[in-house]
């Protein structure tokens, strides 16, 4: 896939910036492959695609650092994006039997969060998404299913609910920690869109430049920057 230019990062820095989470990942997939209809992506697929645009954008390697929910010390952390991306969904569809009855199912879409996030309460919102996850010829209700098919939807979709396991040096606590491929893309997104326009700033501010030609200018931005600075 080819790397998004400086310009249509911004762009769609900009465009995001008041969407809810789910439509702000939207408009980040759709920067790899413009014609792409992510709604319709299982979960899983939707964050392997982004992970793939993160490793274009940022690089293979994450960082991150969280408090211990014990004692509250910073514990850091590193992933990989190769790791993850082992979790990628093989197939959309799958039947288990539950109390001899054969139930189809599908993993959630893009279009399914959205509609749950719409519910009043957690509860509802999961009601909500199990039930659209039945497939039109299943023979059970959603309520009838709904333990064995949450568990089998995890099992399916194990990058739709990636957690990480962490301990604590200071306190030795243990815990997992959930991790939101699309909440940790479009941080990295943000903070480079806020360096970015400080750097067009700058650099109009010397030169008179405008920002169409400080963006194109690529890696001589540093250059210039420095020779601003100093």
């Amino acid at each position: 896939m080819p790397a998004p230019t400086a310009a249509e990062l911004l762009g769609a820095w900009e465009r995001s910036a008041t969407l809810a989470p789910v439509e702000r990942e939207d408009v980040l997939l759709r920067l790899a492959e413009p014609e792409l209809e992510p709604a319709g992506l299982p979960v899983g697929e939707r964050d392997a695609r982004l992970l793939e645009l993160r490793e274009l954008l940022f690089g293979t390697k994450l960082d991150g650092v969280t408090d211990c929910p014990r004692c509250g010390e910073p514990v850091e952390y590193a992933l990989d994006t190769g790791a993850l991306l082992a979790g990628r969904p093989e197939r959309s569809t799958f039947e288990l039997m539950v109390s001899g009855r054969r139930v189809h199912a599908r993993l959630p879409t893009g279009a399914d969060l959205a509609e749950a996030a719409s519910a009043e309460d957690l509860e509802t919102a999961r009601a909500l998404l199990l039930a659209r996850c039945l497939v039109d010829d299943s023979d059970a209700s959603p309520a009838e299913v709904a333990a064995e098919l949450a568990e089998r939807l995890a099992e399916a979709d194990p990058l739709a609910d990636a957690r990480l396991s962490l301990a604590c040096p200071d306190c030795r606590n243990e815990w997992t920690l959930a991790f939101e491929v699309g909440a940790w893309l479009w941080s990295e997104l943000e903070a480079w869109a806020l360096r970015t326009l400080l750097d067009v700033h700058a650099l109009a501010s010397a030169y008179g430049w405008s920002e169409a030609e400080i963006l194109a200018l690529g890696p001589r931005r540093e250059l210039y920057l420095e020779l601003v600075g100093g």
